[in-house]
């Protein structure tokens, strides 16, 4: 593995009864680098990220994190790896609705570092990045669609992680909430983190160092 790459993906094939959603991807992803990932619905985008994010077993092929193979490890290990090295922004953000936006936020946080100080602080400032602070001790299940994503957005970047996983993050946005969302996903690969981020806009698309389309499973370019 080169010493750039943060995530490596060989033949990356998943069947689901008798689909095959995912058809044998590779690729790679630097260290700092932000790539986009577009196609049509249902062409296995969501899929391939859940693979990368540990959250699906691929049917068949390799996965390496930070030169890691994750699946050659025991349950906990993988979690803890996906607690340290991956932040996910899920399509419908979710949230456990029962908690506050801050909480949500900080959960991560304090399963990792053990301090729950700590894990509120690095929550608080996230969600004022994002223009959440007033929102911040609100229940998940009372956040609008787009304050939910951008809570959703905070969570995965409070571990400051090596890699951040976004399936369509600003799907259910207004233009001026999207753009602070992107500005604060970009903002990692300044610090050296590398970003994938799922999308149909192509406004968000040509942000991004490289982008990758994806048709019936398959990457079409690298």
């Amino acid at each position: 593995m080169n010493e750039a790459e943060v995530l490596r993906a060989e033949g990356l094939t998943r069947v689901l009864g008798e689909v095959t959603a995912v058809a044998g991807v590779s690729l790679t992803i630097a260290a700092g680098e932000w790539v986009s990932l577009v196609g049509p619905s249902g062409c296995g985008k969501t899929t391939l990220l859940q693979m990368l994010g540990l959250l699906d077993r691929p049917t068949a092929g390799q996965l390496r994190l930070a030169g890691v193979d994750p699946w050659k490890g025991t349950v906990s290990a993988r979690t803890l790896l996906r607690r340290e090295r991956i932040g996910f922004v899920f399509q419908g953000n979710n949230l456990i609705e029962y908690l506050t936006a801050r909480e949500n936020v900080a959960l991560p946080a304090w399963r990792l570092l053990g301090s729950r100080g700590a894990a509120l602080a690095a929550a608080d400032g996230l969600l004022d990045r994002l223009g959440l602070s007033a929102r911040a001790d609100t229940r998940a299940a009372l956040l609008s669609m787009g304050e939910g994503q951008r809570v959703a957005s905070a969570r995965a970047l409070v571990n400051r992680p090596q890699v951040v996983l976004a399936d369509e993050p600003t799907g259910n946005l207004d233009k001026a909430s999207g753009e602070i969302v992107m500005a604060a996903l970009g903002e990692v690969c300044v610090t050296g983190s590398a970003l994938l981020v799922v999308t149909h806009d192509v406004g968000v698309a040509a942000r991004a160092n490289r982008t990758l389309t994806m048709s019936d499973g398959r990457i079409l370019d690298r």
